[in-house]
């Protein structure tokens, strides 16, 4: 049995992994599934077409004595706009739009900024998917960690080594619960529980695929994992192999197959917010959003049936009673009816594809005025440049908040990494320029003239150019 959604998309997560069940660290809490309820909506509107069409029937659903085939038909028809994706792109492009500002210590501004997770992704493309997650989900996190002890007795041979602090980054979708300090430190997390996959090899070829979920507490971690192995291995018609998975009965399904003690003495894990309701508790920002978006994907699909039903009109024929006799209806072929019988075609109004229309405006209408027009740049009217400045003004309020929150947590989490080798961190700075309208020709040529004829000295003619994009900022200059 499986825990659904109701009039939406039906999980994987299964019914003892409701709150109430055994006592096991593979138990997801309550919080955690009622986020799920909008996560599954975020993921649907960020996946696109294919998603919807996959899980059709939780977004358009069959229509009373449908045929099933001409039902998968209509699905294979449809076509998702991604306005929500696109939004969230839009923004992050808005507060990332420049390099992350790093000074202090070049061990961080010249290797760890080029590689924050020991899989060679730079400061600002990791920045980049971690603001996205949490535009998507309201939450994203980062798990900070270091390797285990090595033989170095010195700061210079762990780097030799490249023994250093690295970053995960965890899908919200991976956290199956969690604790807080409710006595000494109100609101401290003390406790979390994290979900794994573990491939194990088995064999020359074969591999074993084991879930697990890691506890992580202050100073300590255990790594718990089920007691199931893969059996009966095949290759099905689309030459993937499958197998079914087993688990020995008894009351406890898992063991602990790892544990160990680190330095830091809480959980060092940061999580960037972008809809924060409570500690590690959020609400997706673009949740009314993607409503809007896949009610436009619904009533697009209908417009799009429609069309292609309108496109084949029914000939009608009065007064033709023969049904035995087959006929062939095409432009090369002439047919003869008895005086007073009529021969037409029976298609829709117009009037029913206007109403359609209309309400899919309608419905991109709504999410422009929720924020997509002003974050994308689009407009749907022309307005002045004082109009467009006006109407940003909320727009870039939001976008400084996230700004800002991002640039608070980078910071932490660059702070725990340090703790751990115990050296300074560096400083961590977010540009708060959300302007993107750089200067063209035109401006260029009568800001010079302006100068030229001393209206303007020369370090406002310059401060005016590098707001404008056109000439490098002292700190963009220092850092090349």
């Amino acid at each position: 049995m499986t825990y659904a959604l109701p009039g939406r998309i039906p999980t994987s997560i299964t019914a003892s992994s409701y709150i109430g069940g055994t006592d096991s660290p593979f138990t997801r809490t309550r919080a955690v599934l009622d986020m799920i309820k909008g996560w599954e909506i975020m993921k649907a509107v960020t996946e696109g077409t294919e998603y919807l069409r996959e899980n059709s029937e939780a977004f358009l659903p069959l229509e009373p004595r449908e045929d099933y085939d001409a039902y998968l038909a209509r699905v294979n028809r449809s076509v998702f706009s991604p306005f929500t994706q696109r939004l969230i792109r839009a923004a992050t492009g808005l507060v990332l739009r420049k390099p992350i500002a790093l000074t202090g210590d070049p061990y961080w501004t010249e290797m760890f900024k080029m590689d924050v997770d020991g899989c060679k992704s730079d400061l600002d493309e990791y920045a980049r998917r971690l603001l996205m997650c949490s535009l998507t989900y309201g939450q994203s996190h980062i798990l900070v960690d270091y390797p285990a002890p090595s033989g170095a007795v010195s700061l210079a041979e762990e780097r030799e080594q490249n023994r250093r602090p690295y970053w995960i980054e965890i899908d919200p979708n991976n956290i199956y619960g969690w604790r807080l300090d409710r006595e000494s430190n109100y609101g401290n997390l003390i406790q979390v529980r994290l979900a794994e996959k573990a491939v194990l090899p088995d064999g020359e070829f074969g591999e074993q695929i084991y879930d697990q979920v890691r506890v992580i507490e202050p100073g300590r971690f255990r790594v718990f994992r089920k007691k199931q192995t893969v059996e009966d291995m095949y290759e099905d018609d689309d030459g993937a192999y499958q197998g079914n998975m087993s688990s020995p009965a008894g009351a406890k399904d898992f063991e602990i197959v790892e544990s160990g003690n680190f330095s830091l003495g809480e959980v060092p894990l940061v999580t960037i917010y972008s809809g924060k309701v409570e500690n590690l508790v959020s609400k997706p920002p673009l949740l009314d959003i993607a409503y809007l978006n896949i009610a436009h994907f619904q009533r697009q699909a209908d417009l799009i049936h429609s069309l292609h039903v309108a496109s084949q009109p029914m000939l009608v024929m009065e007064g033709y009673d023969d049904q035995t006799k087959d006929l062939a209806i095409s432009v090369n072929y002439a047919m003869a009816t008895q005086p007073g019988n009529k021969v037409y075609y029976v298609e829709p109004a117009s009037s029913a594809f206007e109403a359609q229309s209309a309400e899919i405006k309608e419905l991109q209408m709504q999410m422009a005025t929720l924020g997509i027009s002003t974050l994308s740049q689009q407009k749907f009217v022309a307005e002045s440049a004082d109009a467009r400045r006006l109407d940003r003004v909320d727009t870039n309020s939001m976008l400084a908040m996230v700004s800002m929150e991002l640039e608070q947590k980078l910071q932490k989490a660059f702070n725990l990494s340090a703790e751990y080798v115990g050296i300074e961190p560096p400083e961590v700075k977010i540009s708060r320029d959300f302007d993107i309208e750089r200067l063209i020709g035109q401006d260029i040529t009568a800001l010079t003239s302006l100068f030229d004829q001393q209206v303007i000295d020369r370090e406002e003619f310059r401060d005016i150019l590098v707001q404008g994009e056109v000439l490098p900022s002292a700190n963009e200059v220092k850092s090349e």
